[in-house]
């Protein structure tokens, strides 16, 4: 997997470089199709003719979705595709749970409360922090419940000896929670967003990769 993780990297790297800058509108959707279509891709060769293949193809396919419509969200400000985007991530996390809750051996209950204490927080964050999520709060709030759940169950496997699961799942939250940021927040430094944009690229698809991984040791 080492050639195949240096291209995705180079990829991402990529994609940084024509990040919030005058080279987005041109290039930021095909590169970040590009970048999503290249974790399917090393999924496909690693996994091609294991039965492991379908633990993660629909969670990373709702994901690489999630990914375009995001994209064209950034690119072009289209509201509707930034609550498809949210739709597909969701539907993404929800597979990825599947796919722990499927190789680990039961799930404690506390995996589906606890997720409701970062809701409260980010009910609060909108007035603290100013985030301007009009109409989409409350998809937001579902949003962080379903996000919460997936990072519990990975750091759950995580603690139970899969530490990579866990790494992914924190890596996951946090690229979520700059997108708080990235969309909601209003900077007055463009260089500031695009440290976070950064950030959350950097961190989402480096949370894909080792999700892929974690199929080597389970």
């Amino acid at each position: 997997m080492i050639i195949e993780t240096i291209i995705y990297v180079a990829l991402i790297i990529a994609l940084f470089a024509v990040c919030d800058n005058r080279f987005s509108r041109r290039y930021y959707v095909p590169l970040k199709v590009i970048c999503s279509i290249s974790f399917l891709v090393i999924l496909f060769i690693n996994q091609w003719y294991s039965e492991r293949l379908g633990l993660l193809l629909w969670a990373l396919l709702a994901c690489f979705i999630g990914d375009l419509m995001m994209g064209l969200y950034n690119t072009y400000s289209r509201k509707q595709a930034m609550e498809i985007g949210i739709i597909a991530f969701m539907l993404g996390h929800v597979g990825l749970l599947n796919y722990m809750c499927r190789i680990s051996v039961g799930t404690n209950v506390l995996v589906y409360i606890v997720p409701v204490i970062p809701c409260l927080i980010l009910i609060g964050m909108q007035k603290w922090c100013h985030l301007h999520m009009g109409s989409l709060f409350v998809s937001c709030i579902i949003y962080c419940y379903f996000v919460s759940t997936m990072t519990l169950k990975a750091l759950e496997c995580g603690l139970n000896g899969t530490p990579i699961l866990g790494i992914a799942g924190m890596l996951f939250l946090f690229s979520d929670f700059t997108i708080l940021f990235l969309y909601f927040y209003h900077y007055k430094n463009r260089n500031n967003k695009r440290l976070v944009h950064y950030v959350n690229l950097g961190t989402y698809y480096a949370a894909v990769l080792l999700f892929i991984y974690s199929l080597l040791y389970v």
